[in-house]
């Protein structure tokens, strides 16, 4: 069940969806008689948000900063700031941008992205896919051209002790990580916009060498804000922005190809995460692969939130349990958390 489901189940939208029906009616009548300004509507009590806990540690999601790198650079490098900040604190282990790191994939927005990432070069490592935004011309992914080993070749990371390697010589587009926290043992795979063939052949390679670590695969579009996984064989249009709408040459593959193709069956794989996705830009569901375990599938993506995204980041603590992660999410821009239902939540290994 995803998380909209069990809201509307709770009877929580329902709800909304209610008032907002009486309202209109209280308004139409009112239009009838004399126009009066609408009452101020109460705002909603924030929830408190949980404390981080000691012996937890952290991954920290920053998705979609193209509107940064075109007119608000210095939101990258306030947020590669704080994660710097609270490395020790959080005990932030890695950090994962997953794609559109540019609008236009412009030397500009190239050069702002590496001097505010290049915050965290040395001091707290991350891995990074390219998105739609990051190819073609001006941006259109109407190729598979793009800046991104300009600026984020393999060299750059390849000193890393947790960089484990890409594949494609000299090309980051296709990369993973590897390393230890928590006392197991954890793999991140990094993929390419609408993965190739050949990508999705070399993920499952990776996925079958490292069988016996936990595993995060990202990549720029996968689950939809509909809580879904993009599906274009059987929605096609009915989902926006789908890999397969646009002009992408040669093969490439949308969420639910990647997850029949590669994810399902894998033991190993316990999240697939993304961005990408406008609307509200988040989504959750979890689905369960060939061999019985669960896949937690989540949607990422604030640009649409003011100032660009607002410099709004996701938080995923893995406590000290061993199998719950508390999804919190934190913006120091404005130096407070979003406590929605959407925004903060639990999950289980």
């Amino acid at each position: 069940m995803d998380r909209r489901d069990f809201l509307v189940r709770g009877g929580t939208l329902l709800a909304l969806l209610g008032g907002g029906q009486a309202a209109w009616a209280a308004e139409t009548e009112s239009n009838k008689k004399k126009k009066k300004k609408p009452a101020k509507k109460p705002e909603k009590p924030k929830l408190p948000v949980p404390p981080f806990v000691p012996g937890s540690w952290s991954l920290v999601i920053l998705p979609d900063i193209q509107n940064y790198s075109t007119w608000y650079p210095g939101l990258i490098r306030l947020q590669a700031q704080w994660i710097l900040d609270n490395k020790k604190k959080r005990n932030i282990v890695y950090v994962l941008q997953s794609g559109d790191v540019t609008n236009r994939n412009s030397k500009l927005e190239w050069e702002r992205a590496s001097r505010g990432l290049g915050l965290l070069d040395g001091k707290v490592p991350y891995a990074l896919v390219p998105g739609n935004h990051d190819y073609g011309d001006k941006g259109h992914a109407d190729n598979r051209e793009t800046k991104i080993n300009d600026y984020f070749p393999p060299s750059r990371f390849k000193d890393w002790p947790t960089f484990g390697g890409t594949m494609e010589k000299g090309r980051i587009e296709n990369s993973f990580h590897l390393f230890e926290a928590g006392g197991k043992k954890w793999l991140v795979l990094g993929l390419e916009w609408g993965p190739r063939d050949e990508t999705l052949r070399w993920a499952d390679s990776i996925l079958t060498k490292y069988a016996d670590r936990k595993a995060l695969v990202f990549t720029h579009a996968y689950l939809y804000n509909d809580s879904t996984r993009y599906d274009w064989a059987k929605k096609g249009r009915k989902q926006a922005s789908s890999p397969h709408g646009y002009k992408t040459p040669g093969s490439l593959n949308d969420g639910e190809e990647i997850w029949q193709k590669v994810l399902r069956k894998h033991a190993n794989v316990f999240m697939a995460m993304n961005g990408h996705v406008c609307g509200d830009g988040l989504g959750f569901q979890v689905s369960r692969g060939d061999h019985g375990n669960w896949v937690n599938e989540m949607l990422v993506n604030y640009q649409v939130q003011k100032i660009g995204g607002g410099a709004w980041l996701r938080l995923l603590e893995f406590l000290p349990d061993g199998k719950t992660i508390q999804a919190k999410t934190y913006s120091p821009l404005y130096e407070e958390y979003e406590t929605s239902p959407d925004n903060q939540f639990r999950l289980q290994l």
